[in-house]
């Protein structure tokens, strides 16, 4: 009898040991990005890691590594598809023959006047509109998952550039349609990532950087660059803040995925939303500092808009010379969706929390997070 006592107690002993190991034993998930520390993104990231994790009830565990401490810009696609990451903060401008699809649609930036219509427009073309956008991310071993974005991008210089003719010659950092509008305005593209441009400011290597107004703070640009012309260029559409490698989707429980997926129009809203607050706030901030936002000539801005509005045919072409499918098929895809957000959110309202709803009801609810997905 008190063999068997002793068995039975040696049993749940084991059990409970057995259980308090599954317990501590997440399913973790190595997040990358390049983001300079001080971005605004990343305490927004940490944010989602944390609720996702509880209402995993902490059965996922995030390990994030910002700042290109793991991998830089360049680097995170490959590094998720081999595995040193299972997540990260993908730029497809970075390598432009690996993901030319990405780039196609970086190349309609300039067209980006609404934040928040364009990061409505591109979660859902990328997730249930372009087949293309899905293979290349597959390439990588990836499923996409959330993007936005970005405010209007300027220039910031390293001396007052005015008129169209100040441009000639001036190297400038140019990504994807970017590119080409610096080489019609006489200067010389420079491809660098947006946290490597503020060396190559501080060393004379270009004489503007290309980014938000933010920038002046979140990458140090208010440091080498005291002239930020105001004139919109329109906010850059080839980042995506959220992706995960297929092979950790498919270990993970429909509740997990669920976690995950139910928490991403939070993060893809607030961090849009940051954007737009802070372009606000640098402005009084870095004027204090020394910084001159202003205007540039009127005949600049009328150049930019006219090369904006021209860009659409000019996307197409190059896209069917990168070898894109049908690339009218998605730029009029892109069109149908603009229209589509700019009803929805001038019916519902423009605050932060109507937007999340929107891309709750819109785009997040839609997707499976009962099936794994096939390599």
């Amino acid at each position: 009898m008190r063999t068997k006592v002793l068995a039975s107690a040696g049993a749940i002993v084991l059990a409970i040991g057995l259980g308090t190991a599954y317990a501590a034993d997440p399913v973790k998930i190595v997040y990358a990005n390049y983001l300079n520390p001080k971005h605004i993104t990343n305490p927004v990231l940490v944010k989602y890691f944390d609720k996702v994790e509880k209402e995993s009830k902490n059965t996922l565990k995030f390990e994030y590594h910002f700042g290109s401490s793991l991998l830089s810009g360049k680097d995170i696609p490959g590094g998720v598809r081999d595995g040193i990451a299972d997540a990260g903060y993908f730029v497809g401008a970075y390598i432009p023959t690996e993901m030319p699809v990405d780039n196609f649609l970086g190349d309609f930036s300039l067209l980006n006047d609404e934040p928040l219509v364009m990061t409505g427009v591109l979660n859902e073309l990328e997730l249930f509109d372009c087949p293309q956008c899905v293979a290349e991310f597959k390439k990588f071993n990836t499923k996409f998952l959330a993007t936005y974005a970005l405010t209007p991008y300027v220039y910031h210089c390293k001396t007052e550039l005015k008129a169209i003719a100040d441009f000639k010659g001036k190297r400038v950092r140019g990504i994807s349609a970017y590119a080409d509008l610096a080489r019609e305005l006489g200067a010389v593209p420079v491809n660098v990532s947006p946290d490597a441009a503020y060396e190559a400011l501080d060393r004379g290597v270009i004489d503007c950087a290309l980014h938000s107004i933010s920038a002046q703070k979140a990458r140090s640009y208010g440091e080498a660059a005291k002239f930020v012309i105001l004139d919109p260029l329109g906010g850059f559409l080839g980042a995506s803040l959220f992706n995960l490698r297929i092979e950790k989707w498919n270990v993970l429980t429909p509740d997990q995925r669920k976690a995950i997926v139910d928490n991403l129009p939070e993060l893809v809203s607030e961090s849009i939303f940051n954007y737009i607050k802070e372009d606000k706030d640098i402005i009084d901030e870095y004027t204090k500092k020394g910084t001159k936002f202003y205007h540039a000539d009127p005949a600049f801005a009328k150049f930019v808009e006219n090369f904006a509005q021209k860009y659409t045919a000019t996307a197409v072409q190059k896209g069917e010379k990168l070898g894109i499918k049908d690339p009218q098929k998605i730029a009029d895809e892109l069109k149908r969706l603009a229209t589509k957000w700019r009803g929805l959110l001038e019916k519902n309202g423009k605050d932060q929390k109507t937007f999340a709803r929107l891309l709750r009801e819109e785009i997040y609810s839609k997707i499976d997070v009962k099936s794994q997905i096939a390599n």
